[in-house]
């Protein structure tokens, strides 16, 4: 009795019967060659084909190398249990790792799929390699090598699993990672068809094409099939929360540590993926937008080359972004660093779409600037009197912010012309000279100066976080600028503006990080405060609870899934907090009446009202150590929210 085989490729069977034989002869051939001599004798028994049975189970795989003659060429066959994609597995090991960092040139390969049915009908596979080694140093690596190879061998040809890691370590070829992630994401849609279906297959392909092929090689294919996936429920999720509520901004975050390789290095990092929805037509969310906030939280942290991905849907209405972010040791995030920002994004990066604008334009009034000219000469009355200044904005380019500047001075001999001093100044600001007149002389002797001229700056050194102009700091620089110039000016409008400069660094320091984190927010309610004046007299510490107060019940709101009528307060002895989100226009209206009809002086109420996050918020504080007065103050507000 001899063993039977029968070939299994589907293929050979429309082969004619000449060429199966001839397949089946190289089959016995190369087995002869793997297989120990006794299993080709003529007279096998019974008690023979269950030994070999048991032979092929406890050895499979099989692995047999041989010299070729005198040649330069080594034979490796093998022969295994059959598994899917075992053959390229098999191939690629040979070809590119049989030595390391070179790629081996293939003369032949052949595989076959067969089985021996008067043993069992599992189908087993026998794939052979013949390469050509060119130097002796190259046999010394294969020799030096074959124990590892072999090992990693029989793991990967019996593991899909094994094969994955050995070659996502080895480093795969990008075709051959691109066709395990669409194995991978298929595998996802058979397990759990509920929650992906086959449009995923687009979004793979989007993500696919879209990176390049250093990002695709130095993660394994598990991160990006991973990240795939969970952009296409982050999505699913968005698409779902618009359709209950299209109003409102929605924000999903999630995070994926993972590690990179990297000649032969690996380094960890931190993956952010991030998915919102534009409630306006010229809304953006860019990858600076992503990297100032997490620099905001982990100012020490690096951007990961080339990690980022972004995608939008069609009209714009939802984006989904993806990228890496480093240590600068290369060193795992803590549990600590990633809540950090688990907790703080959201809020933060909904405050910061930027909303495109078109430039500003205004005509220049000349009437305006000789009435102002004529308001400063009249304020210079003393030969020692510093200038007059008035700054006043101009125009915004998309490069540039202009501001129109009227100066007077009392012109000394000493004075060199102000064209002299504008040269000597080291600024970035650019200043343009457009007018020089004598408007009037004090004592018979010293002339009043007129200076008019442009002052250019550089817009993108004036963006806020969610790229918004922050005219007023602008302002501010020019400012600075003239009192380098002139030793000392006066900001003839200028003087509320000083104070309330003054007071907002002063509120930025009492809050610290926590106003560093929330600089956008919290210069929207620094300037929304009425009376405006309040902002320069009423104490830091007073502004610095509110704005905490703000802050905690715009993260209530966030985390709240039914929205109620209510408030938060915060009583101290001689003053009343207060803070209430509003849902309804007329319950804003009847507060506001409530509160008129009190009677309260300005000196003793500081009230503001903003939007953050698609909720209007309105605060007061009550600053009166009188208890009746401060229940009868609560007790309206109460009253206005109950319907």
């Amino acid at each position: 009795m001899k063993l039977k085989l029968e070939l299994k490729n589907n293929s050979f069977s429309s082969l004619d019967e000449e060429n199966q034989t001839s397949h089946i002869n190289t089959l016995k051939a190369l087995l002869k060659k793997t297989l120990p001599y006794s299993f080709h004798e003529e007279g096998f028994e019974k008690e023979d084909l269950k030994k070999t049975e048991v032979f092929l189970n406890e050895n499979l795989p099989i692995i047999k190398w041989s010299k070729i003659n005198d040649s330069k060429s080594i034979s490796i066959i093998l022969v295994s249990k059959h598994r899917k994609n075992g053959v390229n597995f098999f191939y690629d090991m040979v070809s590119r790792w049989l030595v390391f960092q070179k790629n081996l040139n293939v003369d032949l390969f052949y595989s076959v799929d067969f089985a021996i049915s008067n043993i069992h009908n599992d189908k087993l596979t026998l794939m052979q390699a013949v390469i050509t080694v060119e130097s002796q140093k190259d046999f010394d690596a294969i020799e030096e090598n074959k124990k590892t190879f072999e090992t990693e061998l029989r793991l990967g040809i019996l593991s899909d699993f094994h094969a994955n890691r050995i070659t996502e370590f080895k480093g795969l070829s990008n075709d051959r990672k691109t066709a395990m992630v669409q194995e991978k994401i298929g595998s996802l849609i058979q397990k759990k068809p509920n929650q992906f279906g086959k449009n995923i297959f687009s979004e793979m392909q989007q993500f696919l094409i879209m990176s390049r092929d250093e990002f695709k090689s130095q993660r394994d294919y598990h991160h990006i099939s991973r990240i795939i996936s969970i952009l296409y429920m982050i999505r699913k999720l968005l698409k779902k929360n618009i359709e209950e509520n299209q109003d409102k901004r929605y924000l999903i975050l999630k995070f994926l540590k993972t590690k990179l390789k990297a000649n032969s290095q690996e380094k960890s990092v931190l993956g952010v993926l991030v998915g919102i929805n534009f409630l306006k037509e010229h809304e953006v969310f860019e990858e600076k937008h992503l990297i100032n906030a997490i620099k905001n939280f982990l100012p020490y942290v690096e951007i990961v080359e080339n990690s980022f991905f972004i995608d939008k849907a069609s009209k714009n209405e939802i984006q989904t972004c993806y990228i890496e972010v480093q240590k600068p040791n290369g060193i795992d995030f803590t549990n600590e660093e990633v809540s950090v920002l688990k907790n703080e994004l959201p809020t933060y990066l909904k405050g910061n779409v930027e909303q495109l604008i078109h430039p500003v334009f205004m005509p220049r009034n000349e009437e305006e600037i000789v009435k102002n000219m004529l308001v400063l000469s009249q304020q210079l009355k003393y030969v020692h009197d510093i200038p007059q200044v008035i700054i006043s904005f101009d125009k915004q380019t998309h490069t540039d912010l202009s501001f129109n500047v009227i100066l007077l001075r009392v012109l000394r001999p000493q004075d060199p012309p102000i064209k002299d001093l504008i040269s000597k100044i080291k600024s970035k600001n650019r200043f343009i000279i457009e007018k020089v007149k004598k408007v009037g002389i004090i004592r018979r002797k010293y002339l009043k100066e007129a200076n008019v001229f442009r002052v250019l700056l550089d817009s993108s050194d004036y963006l806020r976080s969610d790229h918004s102009l922050d005219i007023n700091k602008a302002r501010l620089s020019v400012l600075e600028d003239l009192n380098r110039l002139f030793g000392e000016v006066r900001d003839y409008m200028g003087g509320m503006i000083y104070k309330q400069n003054e007071a907002y660094k002063s509120l930025q320091a009492i809050l610290g990080q926590i106003g560093k984190h929330y600089d956008n927010l919290l210069e929207k309610f620094f300037y929304s405060i009425t009376p405006g004046e309040m902002t320069a007299i009423v104490k830091p510490d007073i502004l610095k609870n509110l704005f905490l107060m703000l802050i905690n019940a715009i993260k209530r709101e966030e985390t709240r899934i039914k929205k109620l009528s209510d408030f938060l307060f915060k009583q101290e002895t001689n003053r009343l907090y207060i803070m209430v989100p509003i849902y309804d226009q007329n319950v804003k209206k009847k507060i506001k009446d409530k509160i008129d009809n009190l009677n309260i002086l300005s000196s003793e109420l500081v009230s503001f009202c903003l939007t953050a996050h698609d909720i209007e918020y309105l605060g007061y504080v009550f600053m009166n150590d009188d208890k009746a007065q401060q229940k009868l103050f609560l007790d309206s507000i109460q009253k206005s929210l109950n319907k």
